[in-house]
């Protein structure tokens, strides 16, 4: 009985440890989106993550981002409107902060457009920049513009796609527009998604599971060992 017990013992380490990844986001229990770099567009997406239905029905009219540009880190569009060739693009720009006598390094989106004529620009318009993804770099960029009556109307997407297990993967699609040389539409939210991981039993849970089984079976051990030894 005594051997017993010590094997018992012996044998609590294994009963508690956690199987390595037993309760991580890995990319194989990642959502459906991950890693699409595709998706959302205008005839594959989910409906309930469109935030403003106007926009996203004009961006399904159009053709969506079909005829724009993609990369990673900064992405440039042209579009010629008459005698003018707008040029638009897109990019991630990092940002130092303080708080306190901390230094902060964050990643945000900044929306450019510079008007060329003959080859010159005459005017450049940066729209808000924005902070997306918690601030993180390396997401894709995607950008299309339309000259329409007099105005340019934009429509790019940020998302963070890697199926990080620290991080989910995330989408959005804004719209800006300017007309006049003036901005009538900063970076208007359209579309937003963020499917997280589906996780597996939380780690804490299996090893409070684990060590409450471990510790049963060892009172009942000793348990019988003193009362044969009595």
């Amino acid at each position: 009985m005594r051997a017993l017990l010590l094997a018992a013992l012996l044998l609590l380490p294994a009963a508690v440890s956690v199987p390595e990844g037993a309760g991580a986001d890995g990319p194989q229990r990642a959502g459906g989106t991950c890693g699409r770099p595709d998706y959302p567009s205008a005839t594959k997406f989910d409906p309930a993550f469109v935030v403003n239905a106007s926009l996203w029905r004009s961006f399904q009219d159009g053709s969506g981002f079909a005829d724009g540009g993609a990369g990673t880190g900064a992405v440039e569009v042209r579009v010629t409107d008459g005698g003018t060739v707008h040029v638009v693009r897109l990019g991630e720009t990092q940002v130092r902060s303080f708080v306190g006598g901390t230094e902060v390094s964050t990643t945000e989106i900044v929306l450019r457009v510079a008007d060329e004529e003959s080859g010159r620009v005459v005017s450049e318009t940066d729209l808000k920049p924005l902070s997306l993804g918690g601030g993180r770099a390396g997401g894709n960029l995607t950008v299309a513009a339309h000259a329409i009556g007099g105005s340019l109307a934009i429509f790019w997407r940020w998302a963070y796609l890697p199926c990080a297990e620290d991080f989910p993967n995330t989408y959005y699609v804004f719209h800006a527009q300017l007309a006049g040389g003036r901005v009538t539409d900063d970076n208007t939210l359209v579309y937003f998604e963020a499917p997280r991981p589906t996780r597996g039993p939380p780690s804490d849970l299996i090893l409070l599971v684990a060590a409450g089984i471990a510790v049963t079976v060892i009172f009942l051990l000793a348990r019988r060992a003193l009362k044969k030894d009595a």
